[in-house]
């Protein structure tokens, strides 16, 4: 039986691997762009173009991805089988060798090998499956849209830290953000190790297949109840990573943002995310439905990005960066309760895991994507983004209208 005691213990060290884990995703932000744009770097020949530039951005960011859409769901599945605590402390341990081949990549200025820790981090990074499913199992259904709250509250805090440490160390040299990451994931291993304490109840097997993503594609559609949850929460996460990853070559290009200013820029948008995740959105989620939600949430985020494209002044980046990152707040606490709440016990690690495949590749191919136009024209990182928050709300509307306003109607009484 778990006490109180050991489920703080163990939930806290899932909300510090989801700190570590997006941190070091955030790190990149102010540093990619940079390092490929910049053609005093070397990194790419001089007179390389800025579309080739733009490629060769979008490759880097969506190598990460691609691969944790494959490592997710075996995550997962892994832990459903023999416990939540081995898959961990591996995953944090491929994490650790993914952010020194990162350093490696920086001192040679090989953009080779900075792919190779790419891939090895998106392995490391599958463990999202491993974290969610922990929380789903220390959670009732009454608590799991605050408790994964709370997890995207983490996912905010590590993007207001994650870009700003990223451009502040940069300064100094473009491998010390990676030796800093391999460091603080070392840390977060150890406690780990120690305090961390399974949280699963039944284990059950799964058949372990490197497909088993693409499977869940698939699979996503088979399931009636949710399966348009699925595909909004993909374009959602296709909206995000569209603009998240890619304007700072906006940023760069429009207003001559440095690695540093482009740091604080997601720093704010990162610590007002963290601030929404974990209080200012629970008003709402205590008293209206995901689903109401998650329409509003797509919305107002399409509203947000398609108004951005004609901001022409730096003043109004910023007022921008705290609504947006208020309103996108609700996604993931919305989309991950209806998810597991639909899911029966036994299988909260796989359908999870379904999800987190399906919002991993809506970021490898929104990455790729994005590289081949970004670097002809950088507006279109806000432009497509915002289309593709509008669509999700559409879709939202057009299938559960009456769930939507019915829900909204009683709670408004």
């Amino acid at each position: 039986m778990r006490t109180k005691t050991s489920y703080s213990s163990s939930f806290y060290i899932l909300l510090f691997v989801t700190f570590i884990d997006f941190m070091g995703m955030g790190l990149v932000y102010p540093i990619f762009s940079n390092i490929l744009f910049d053609k005093t770097l070397s990194f790419l020949p001089v007179a390389t173009s800025n579309e080739i530039r733009g490629i060769w951005l979008g490759v880097l960011f969506a190598a990460m991805p691609f691969v944790q859409f494959f490592s997710t769901p075996i995550w997962g599945a892994i832990s459903d089988g023999i416990g939540r605590k081995k898959p961990l402390i591996w995953s944090l341990s491929v994490t650790i060798i993914g952010h020194l081949i990162s350093v490696l990549g920086i001192l040679n200025k090989s953009i080779a090998v900075l792919f190779l820790s790419r891939v090895v981090l998106g392995i490391g990074s599958g463990n999202i499956s491993i974290v969610q499913a922990g929380i789903a199992d220390l959670s009732s259904a009454e608590s799991k849209a605050k408790n994964f709250g709370l997890y995207a509250m983490a996912i905010g805090i590590s993007f207001t830290f994650g870009p700003v440490i990223g451009g502040l160390l940069s300064k100094w040299g473009y491998d010390l953000p990676f030796i800093f990451a391999s460091s603080i994931t070392f840390l977060n291993l150890i406690l780990a190790f120690i305090f961390f304490k399974d949280t699963i109840l039944k284990s059950i097997k799964h058949k372990l297949s490197w497909t088993v993503g693409i499977k869940n594609l698939f699979k996503s559609f088979s399931y009636k109840n949710i399966r348009i949850i699925f595909i909004c929460s993909f374009l959602s996460g296709f909206a995000w990573v569209y603009f998240m990853d890619f304007i700072p070559v906006y940023l760069i290009t429009n207003y001559n943002f440095t690695p540093s200013s482009v740091g604080l820029f997601y720093g704010l948008i990162g610590g007002v995310y963290a601030i929404s995740a974990g209080v200012l959105i629970r008003p709402f989620l205590n008293r209206f439905s995901p689903i109401t939600l998650f329409f509003f949430a797509t919305f107002f985020a399409a509203i947000s990005l398609l108004t951005l494209s004609i901001i022409s002044y730096a003043f109004w980046l910023w007022i921008f960066a705290i609504y947006y990152a208020y309103i996108t707040a609700f996604l993931f606490p919305t989309t991950s309760a209806i998810v597991s709440n639909k899911a029966s016990a036994d299988i909260q690690g796989e359908a999870l895991g379904i999800l987190g495949s399906v919002n991993t590749a809506s970021n490898a191919i929104s990455a790729l994507i994005a590289g081949i136009f970004i670097g002809i024209m950088p507006k279109l990182s806000m432009w497509i983004g915002g289309s593709a928050f509008l669509l999700a709300a559409i879709i939202l509307f057009t299938t559960f209208k009456k769930d939507i306003f019915k829900k909204l109607h009683k709670r408004i009484e």
